[in-house]
């Protein structure tokens, strides 16, 4: 059964966590320009992170194996960092960490979750799709001319 939580910094090691990021955005690694920033997240650009953004966590049988950001942008939860790790794909947790996500949207008294996908993870677009979100517009990566990421939205 997976447990889906808010972080608790007496109980989580941001350095399990930062590990847990790089290794579900690591198969990113070379395939995507630029780089995915979350190859370069950091105990203290995490720490950093969680000075103004919540953090939710999954765990199936004591052992994390999801994690997603929600930071408060204008009148919209941003959705940002979701990751499973790729051992625990397939079980519904990315879906749970969205519920987590939306549910915070609500208690914050946001009608919206926003979030960025690269146009190059078309599966990834696919996924939230069908998770309920649509395009709202798309947005080129500095030194780009194209666009490298689409922007999506959810109504609640």
């Amino acid at each position: 059964m997976t447990e889906i939580r808010a972080y608790d910094p007496a109980r989580d090691d941001l350095t399990e966590i930062v590990a847990l990021v790089h290794r579900a955005f690591g198969e990113y690694r070379g395939k995507l320009m630029p780089e995915s920033g979350a190859l370069s997240e950091t105990v203290e650009s995490l720490g950093k992170r969680l000075e103004k953004n919540r953090l939710f966590l999954a765990e199936q049988d004591g052992k994390l194996c999801g994690a997603v950001f929600a930071a408060r942008k204008r009148d919209a939860i941003y959705l940002d960092r979701l990751a499973v790790d790729s051992t625990a794909r397939g079980r519904g947790i990315a879906r749970s960490l969205i519920n987590a996500v939306e549910e915070h949207a609500r208690e914050s008294g946001t009608s919206r979750v926003t979030l960025g996908v690269r146009l190059a993870l078309t599966g990834n677009i696919a996924y939230f799709q069908r998770q309920g979100f649509v395009e709202t517009g798309r947005q080129a990566h500095a030194g780009f001319d194209a666009p490298t990421s689409m922007d999506m939205e959810k109504r609640l």
